[in-house]
């Protein structure tokens, strides 16, 4: 083939997570009807040398991944002057979540709700992750496909590897008890996320828990902060960023994985690549009743989130981890949850829902459909 059939904008490096989500759609596609285009750190030098590989090539589809700069406006003006259409892939409504968190807020606000309603309204058809943003944009008559946040193959973890972690971070004879994520400062809502788990500790400290936080971020100091004002720092590990390689051993430490979104649009919409992850991992997870989380995992694994910040939900979150730790048949259902990410999230399933909405755009579009 001379051309891509499809030309990928990519808003991270080879190795990104966004990287690591295309190569598992697209791997039922050849190669060479695939284009991949990275983002560098000069957002100008990015925005020149995509403009100059669409110009070049004309592919049949551009797929920008998120709603981002400069992949959302380089798809539409090439969608407006060239006619080359788009798809855009999105896990997140991007003007309402800084609007509601404060983060990227103040004079961004107006350029990201211009960046969005473009993006929105020149896709061709657009890709989401959870069943309800889907919903949402349907309802504002959007075309819209799901197709979830997936997984990266599971590398097999030595049992001897996690048992010398366990060693090391003083986790021996302990339920851990966990999140990974970015530990990023909401400045409007006055919370990081892991603030509802550092919240449920005092009330927990007379359990065999520990407390592993895997991540960093600008909230990180008011994380630590908040558990030494509650006296519980001692029971809490921060790992920090780690390698990507070492994030499976890492999670296997974790007893009980916890996701929290906020039940407002932006946690609704979401499903959030921690989920599949975590339950590939065979994670016991608890999760805020919100979202994707609430389609995916059993009901003893989702409990009740009010508003934006609930303050009853650490009180809940704590007496659902003492129910877990006093009733081994509850734990025992993470073993469930391996089989429910394979048949859910595994990027053997997703490619094929991902290829029948390609080849179903295409053929609406008039061009030649994708090989398999």
């Amino acid at each position: 083939m001379n051309r891509p059939a499809v030309t990928f904008l990519v808003h991270g490096g080879s190795d990104s997570i966004e990287a690591v989500r295309l190569r598992g759609l697209s791997q039922r596609v050849p190669s060479n009807a695939l284009q991949f285009l990275f983002r560098t750190k000069d957002k100008r030098e990015t925005w020149s040398s995509w403009s100059r590989e669409i110009r070049t090539n004309r592919p049949d589809l551009i797929y920008v991944l998120n709603t981002a700069m400069p992949g959302a406006p380089i798809a539409a003006w090439n969608q407006v002057f060239r006619g080359i259409p788009y798809i855009l892939d999105t896990g997140d409504v991007i003007f309402e979540m800084a609007r509601r968190s404060g983060i990227g807020a103040g004079w961004r606000l107006p350029i990201l709700w211009a960046v969005e309603q473009l993006a929105w309204r020149r896709a061709h058809r657009i890709v989401v992750r959870g069943t309800r943003h889907k919903e949402y944009l349907e309802q504002r008559g959007f075309p819209a496909a799901l197709v979830r946040d997936g997984y990266a193959s599971q590398q097999h973890v030595a049992a001897e590897r996690i048992s010398d972690l366990r060693t090391k971070l003083g986790l021996q004879g302990k339920l851990v008890v966990g999140l990974m994520g970015s530990l990023v400062w909401s400045p409007r809502l006055q919370i990081c996320y892991g603030w509802d788990l550092i919240r449920a500790l005092p009330s927990l400290t007379d359990l065999p828990i520990a407390v592993v936080i895997i991540g960093d971020g600008n909230g990180r100091a008011w994380l630590e902060s908040e558990a030494n004002r509650l006296g519980v720092g001692n029971l809490i590990t921060f790992t920090g960023r780690i390698p990507y390689a070492e994030v499976p051993a890492y999670m296997r430490l974790l007893d009980v994985a916890l996701s929290t979104q906020t039940n407002n649009l932006p946690g609704q919409v979401r499903t959030t690549g921690k989920v599949p992850e975590y339950m590939a991992a065979g994670c016991f997870i608890l999760a805020s009743k919100v979202g994707e989380a609430e389609l995916l995992l059993p009901p003893e694994m989702v409990i009740p989130f009010n508003g934006e910040v609930d303050p009853d939900y650490p009180a809940r979150l704590a007496s659902r981890i003492r129910e877990v730790l006093a009733k081994p048949e509850m734990l025992a259902l993470r073993k469930t949850l391996p089989e429910i990410a394979a048949r859910t999230c595994s990027y053997e399933v997703l490619s094929r829902e991902w290829l029948s909405v390609i080849n179903r755009s295409l053929e609406e579009l008039g061009k030649p459909m994708l090989p398999a």
